[in-house]
């Protein structure tokens, strides 16, 4: 949406704010793009650890990372964890045989790994989300990160990046590919990809990324950020508008942010509930009072906000004229525009979690005069 739309509300109500707080950072597209093209400090929230690690690859640094050879040494280190585990051979055999042996056998030897606990992210997702060999590279990325702080920050999210695009599921971790004759191809498409020279290229986009000014990220709630709101402050809220909580459809990213996984069970691999963050936004019975409470701080703050949100009727039981009907308790419409964006969690009671064109809504409010 940066470039329907959006960056150009965005870059009308910049002028004159000091500060930009991205509560809902997701993939920190946004935070990256305000930090990087205005100079501006952003200041990141997301519930989930591994968003939160994404914006501040960027937003938390103000010089480029030009030197390279932190990242041979890193991988010389995987390299060691990988090819002493004692099935490695049968790993990579595996691996090399993907597309000459039926998915189902494939999916089997695949399951048949036994990773261990100090495999933990091959031991939940081996041989569904990720081959074992891709499975492994993640652990062992994991558990020789850098210790440079600047340098462990756009590993990491690097890591992420790359797990996210190699993920074997439909655009999202709710459910990794069947290994049968529909989704199987799909399934060894993904396993085959080549999760260390993917977090080379991702490294290669982020390390030479700055921030104008050093900001920011936190795991904590949005309406916990807001209270850290000053006049005059730039608020973009992106918040969940689906009925089912985030944390679902990015379990895994999360596990890799994190280094570690419990217990997993069901078609999703998922962990215990108690490990995957809720949001008040996206349940029916919560959404109107929490979207009206963050609105609430917000004015309170005297801060100008930007919301996105889907035009229609979204599955947490939100709409567009909602979420217009809300901000105008609080705020002054100063633009209210439609746009269109590629949705991948869907947003209508019909089709949530496809892949759809939705319209979006775009509303700038500007906070009312200081009393």
């Amino acid at each position: 949406m940066l470039g329907n739309g959006l960056g150009e509300a965005l870059g009308r109500s910049l002028a004159e704010a000091e500060r930009v707080l991205d509560l809902f950072t997701g993939s920190a597209a946004v935070a990256w793009y305000v930090a990087e093209q205005h100079g501006k400090e952003v200041l990141a929230s997301d519930l989930q650890t591994y968003s939160t690690i994404l914006a501040a690859s960027v937003i938390e640094r103000t010089k480029p990372i030009a030197d390279r050879d932190w990242v041979e040494s890193w991988m010389r280190r995987a390299r060691g964890r990988v090819s002493a585990h004692r099935q490695w051979r049968d790993i990579k055999e595996l691996q090399t045989s993907l597309d000459k042996i039926p998915v189902s056998e494939a999916a089997s030897n695949a399951r048949s790994i036994d990773f261990g606990t100090k495999f933990p992210v091959s031991k939940a997702y081996g041989g569904y989300y990720f081959s074992p060999w891709q499975a492994a590279w993640i652990d062992a990325l994991r558990a020789s990160m850098p210790e440079a702080e600047d340098l462990k920050s756009v590993g990491l999210a690097a890591l992420i990046q790359a797990a996210s695009r190699c993920a074997a599921s439909p655009g999202h971790t709710a459910q990794p590919f069947k290994p049968n004759d529909t989704a199987g191809r799909f399934l060894i498409e993904a396993w085959q990809r080549d999760l260390p020279a993917i977090v080379r290229t991702r490294i290669d986009d982020i390390a030479p990324r700055k921030a104008g000014k050093k900001g920011r990220a936190y795991c904590m709630s949005a309406n916990e950020l807001a209270e850290a709101a000053r006049p005059g402050d730039l608020v973009f809220l992106d918040p969940p508008y689906s009925g089912v909580h985030y944390s679902r459809f990015y379990h895994v990213l999360e596990s890799v942010a994190r280094g570690e996984v419990g217990e997993v069970s069901g078609s999703g691999r998922y962990p215990e509930k108690s490990e995957r963050p809720i949001s008040d936004f996206s349940m029916l019975t919560t959404s109107r009072r929490a979207f009206d409470d963050l609105l609430a701080i917000l004015a309170r703050k005297h801060a100008n906000v930007i919301i996105t949100f889907p035009a229609g009727k979204a599955s947490n039981g939100l709409s567009g004229d909602d979420v217009k009907a809300l901000a105008t308790d609080h705020f002054r419409i100063e633009e209210a525009k439609v746009s269109s964006r590629f949705s991948t969690l869907g947003g209508d009671l019909k089709h949530r979690a496809a892949r759809q064109d939705a319209d979006e809504l775009i509303l700038t409010l500007s906070t009312r005069a200081l009393y």
